[in-house]
This record gives C-alpha cells, sequence and structure tokens, in this order.
C-alpha cells in the first residue's frame, strides 16, 4: 500500500472520513491529518525495532587512492557491517569488455573493429591495438584474455605488455584458436618495469579474430580485510603511521571505523589500483507524496496500521483499545523477525503506554525471548 492506501486503511479501521489522492497534501485536517503523521511515525518504530532488516540492505564499492587511508561512508547508512569488507584488484583496463565500442584502445597498426557479436568485441583483422595501464614498479599483474575465433582457426593473436606499444617487453606470448581453444582465457602475469605499461593485442593474418575482454590487474586474491577498534589502531599503528613511512604503505590488511564516521585502511594503499566492497544499513526517509511506498513488504503493512491505530487510541486514552492494537504490532514484528531474519529473540519499544489507571508506561523497554501471550497474560492480570 501507498502512503494514501496505508492512511486511509487506517482511518476506516477508526469510522473515519477517508481521503481522496486531491486532498491528502494539503486538506487534511484533524484526525486525518493526524493519521498521516502516526503511519509515518509507525514506520519509523518498525524500522527501530530491527537494525538489519533484509530492505535496508545495501552493497557498497570503494575505489582506494594512493596515500588516503580513510574513506568516507554512504550518506543513507545506518549500519555498516565491518566484517564484510574485501579488497579486490580493481581492472586497469578501460573498457576491457568491449561492451558498445572499443573506444580508450589506440590503433597501432591496420583498422581493428568493433563487432557486436557476444556483448561486444574486438576485431583484428591484419590490425593491431593497445591499451595504456597505470602500473607499479617490481609489482606482478594478472593478464586475463578470452579469444574467439571468427574464421578459419588458422590466426594467431601475439600478446604483449611493455614499457611502451612496441618497446622492451614484460610479456610477450602468441596464442592461437587452434592450439588455445576457442572462447577458452589466457590467464598469465607479468611483472611491471614501469609506471606505465602498455598491452598490445596483434594479429597479422588476414582473417578475423575476436577478442572477447582483456583484462589487467594486480596478481591478487580477493581477500577478506581484518576489522580492529580504532583504539587498537592507534595503539599498533598509527604513531609510526603519521611519520609518513614507506613501511606503512602497500595493501591493506585491517579496516577500523575512524571517530568522525568514516572507515579507515592499514595499510595505507600505495596506488589506486584497489577496489573495496563491503556491506551496510540504510536509514529510510518518511514518505510525503500520495504514492509513496514503504520499503516494508506489503504482507507486513497490517504491523504498521496496527503501530498507527496504537498511537491513535492513546491518544483518545481509550486503554482497552490501545492495549490490543499495541499486541497486535508486536506480533506482526516478531512475525517479520521470524519470516524475513529467523531472529525473532529481541523486540524494542520505546513508547507503550499501558493505559493503566495508576499511569503506567514501559519506557525504553527491551523485550528479551519473552513470548507475546506471556505480555498478553501479564497485560489481563493487572
Amino acid at each position: 500500500m501507498n502512503y494514501l492506501a496505508l492512511t486511509n486503511q487506517v482511518l476506516a479501521e477508526l469510522n473515519e472520513v477517508q481521503l481522496t489522492s486531491s486532498n491528502f497534501v494539503s486538506g487534511a485536517v484533524g484526525i486525518q491529518q493526524t493519521t498521516k503523521d502516526v503511519v509515518n511515525k509507525a514506520i519509523r518504530d518498525v524500522y527501530a525495532s530491527e537494525l538489519e532488516w533484509p530492505w535496508l540492505h545495501s552493497d557498497k564499492t570503494q575505489a582506494t587512492f594512493a596515500g588516503q587511508k580513510e574513506y568516507t561512508l554512504p550518506t543513507d547508512y545506518r549500519s555498516v557491517d565491518y566484517d564484510s569488507f574485501y579488497l579486490v584488484p580493481t581492472e586497469l583496463v578501460t573498457n576491457s569488455t568491449f561492451d558498445t565500442t572499443i573506444d580508450n584502445w589506440t590503433t597501432s597498426s591496420g583498422t581493428p573493429a568493433y563487432n557486436s557479436g557476444g556483448n561486444g568485441r574486438l576485431r583484428l583483422n591484419a590490425a593491431a591495438a593497445y591499451a595504456t595501464l597505470s602500473t607499479i614498479k617490481n609489482k606482478t599483474y594478472r593478464v586475463q584474455i578470452r579469444l574467439i575465433d571468427s574464421s578459419s582457426g588458422g590466426s594467431s593473436l601475439k600478446v604483449q605488455v611493455g614499457t611502451s606499444a612496441a618497446g622492451t617487453q614484460n610479456l610477450n606470448t602468441t596464442i592461437t584458436v587452434s592450439d588455445f581453444g576457442d572462447g577458452n582465457i589466457l590467464d598469465t602475469t607479468f611483472v611491471a618495469t614501469a609506471s606505465t605499461s602498455f598491452l598490445t593485442l596483434d594479429n597479422d593474418d588476414s582473417s578475423n579474430l575476436d577478442v572477447d575482454f582483456a583484462k589487467v590487474s594486480e596478481n591478487l586474491t580477493p581477500k577478506k580485510l581484518a576489522y580492529i577498534t580504532y583504539d587498537d589502531y592507534k595503539r599498533r599503528f598509527l604513531t609510526t603511521a603519521q611519520t609518513n613511512s614507506s613501511d606503512h604503505y602497500g595493501t591493506p590488511d585491517y579496516v577500523y571505523r575512524s571517530q568522525d564516521g568514516k572507515f579507515g585502511l592499514y595499510r595505507i594503499p600505495k596506488s589506486d589500483g584497489y577496489t573495496i566492497n563491503y556491506e551496510y544499513w540504510k536509514t529510510h526517509s518518511d514518505l510525503s507524496a500520495t504514492t509513496d511506498t514503504p520499503d516494508i513488504p506489503a504482507r507486513f503493512h497490517d504491523v504498521i496500521i496496527a503501530r498507527a491505530k496504537y498511537y491513535i487510541y492513546q491518544l483518545r486514552s481509550d486503554p482497552q483499545f490501545t492495549q490490543f492494537a499495541a499486541a497486535d504490532y508486536l506480533a506482526g514484528v516478531k512475525r517479520m523477525r521470524i519470516e524475513l531474519i529467523n531472529s525473532p529473540s529481541e523486540m524494542l519499544d520505546t513508547r507503550i503506554n499501558l493505559g493503566r489507571s495508576r499511569g503506567a508506561t514501559i519506557s525504553g523497554w527491551y523485550f528479551r525471548n519473552i513470548p507475546i501471550y506471556i505480555w498478553m497474560l501479564w497485560w489481563a492480570s493487572t
């Protein structure tokens, strides 16, 4: 249900006049406006009842920069899973998969062409092309090339990596479809000897030879970063790292949370050639437009309605219906945990007024491992 439908459902169950799409935004008054407000309040309560609802889950990819140790978290983050940080090598070839063009590849000879076959390919027919790579001297890099035969199978592809497109080579190999296999992947390595390297692909034969992709990255297996607290980081690394010693630059092994809400890496990245992948949980924004829909799955919208009714009954000083609505809400949140998280062990509710004549209120109460029927029995007996 969207914002209008949720509001009208609550109004209908309260026997109040419902809103229309034309008067929803500016024409709501009295109980109608109050109901709009408590629908958003109810949604916030559902979000607050669990830090890691699955619909709030998101993935983030962050490129590293040479010499930068701390990075800003997403603007919409609520919590971060610091156990999910992985370091992966960054692809160095711009346009390595030729999806729509062969842009960023420079012609060495002949006329390299784009072939739309597959998901896009680089076609070489008596032609050569090269890509420019940003590398680090003495670092090992991985080359992966997938070759597709488009003619007789007799063509050969010369693969070279060096300090220039045709100069001294760090990698110089020739592969053919006939001896390598149509569609198989060349997977090899080279050691860079300069800060700039060139990957050259050359087919001397006058027959079509297609390259499906040509990828180069640091020869690094994706690895999980170990989480350490900021205090541990200070104790173990900060004092010496502040000296800017080259010993503290290299491939990151640790991730920490900084004091200003960023995440930091140690060792400090020595190059731009890394990518950090991690998971986090998002915040949410209140509904405002008529057609706005909460991220909460539709089958649980009754939980929002129960919570909204709870607030209305509380405002009306109706203790009996307040209790009923509170019980429906708590049972609904428990059902959500069972179905979505399979961990119904904890419920958080900071605003349950039980409506007792003695003014009993539960505030800031954590419900831990207590079945809902126990609470209902307690309400009934007091």
